[in-house]
């Protein structure tokens, strides 16, 4: 029944924006930006208490106000996004695939929230728009990106692509790594149903690529910082 009721009050949400979204994309400045943002808090806001899902937050003081960084964080399953949206900070935008800008409605929000796309079979593409990503984030727009590639739908932290360091580094922003620990268990561990779960939520301390001599130390750096607040079951 919560599983029915999360996704059927996302639905009907999305729809019932549906005119707004669609004149904000006519628009694309900075309104269009801080309205999505307000559709996304809420929705996050909803389906978390719908899931029951319970959230700690540790370090939330580490959060800077400017906006200016790259979030760099394990990602251990679908509910990671609207945890990091309702807790941590709705403006953020997220590194995605290109397929899922052609997703009806949802592409939209995406898009207006100014996120990046990636097409993996393309590496020049994938370059112009990290560039364009590093950009945007040292002109307010905080970016969240998770090194993985994949939910891990587990405890378990993969290794990290070099693509977030990398960016942070050329672009000269700050890295704020954050663990989460426990997403999975609200959904990928009940095999696609939504149950109640406790999810912890580290924010780390702001990094500096200046500090580190490559992209490469900086990404290891980052992956034990995040591994080390990532509890087993």
């Amino acid at each position: 029944m919560r599983t029915f009721l999360a996704y059927t009050h996302a639905a009907l949400y999305l729809l019932r924006i549906l005119p707004s979204m669609v004149i904000l994309r006519r628009k694309q400045n900075e309104h269009a930006y801080n309205k999505t943002n307000q559709f996304a808090k809420i929705l996050s806001d909803r389906t978390l208490r719908i899931a029951k899902t319970e959230v700690v937050v540790n370090g939330k003081e580490n959060i800077p106000d400017d906006n200016r960084y790259v979030l760099v964080s394990n990602h251990q399953g679908n509910f990671d996004i609207p945890i990091l949206l309702s807790h941590i900070n709705p403006n953020l935008a997220f590194i995605a695939k290109t397929s899922l800008q052609k997703v009806p409605l949802f592409g939209t929000w995406m898009t207006l929230k100014r996120c990046i796309f990636i097409d993996q079979s393309d590496p020049r593409q994938s370059v112009r728009q990290l560039s364009k990503g590093g950009e945007q984030v040292k002109h307010g727009t905080p970016l969240c990106i998770f090194p993985e590639g994949h939910r891990s739908k587990d405890h378990s932290v993969q290794s990290f692509s070099n693509a977030g360091a990398r960016m942070a580094k050329k672009a000269g922003v700050q890295i704020l790594p954050v663990s989460i620990s426990g997403s999975y268990r609200v959904m990928e561990a009940n095999e696609g149903k939504i149950k109640p779960a406790h999810v912890v939520v580290t924010v780390h301390p702001l990094v500096n690529p200046e500090e580190h001599a490559s992209a490469s130390t900086l990404n290891t750096h980052i992956h034990t910082m995040i591994t080390s607040s990532v509890n087993t079951p």
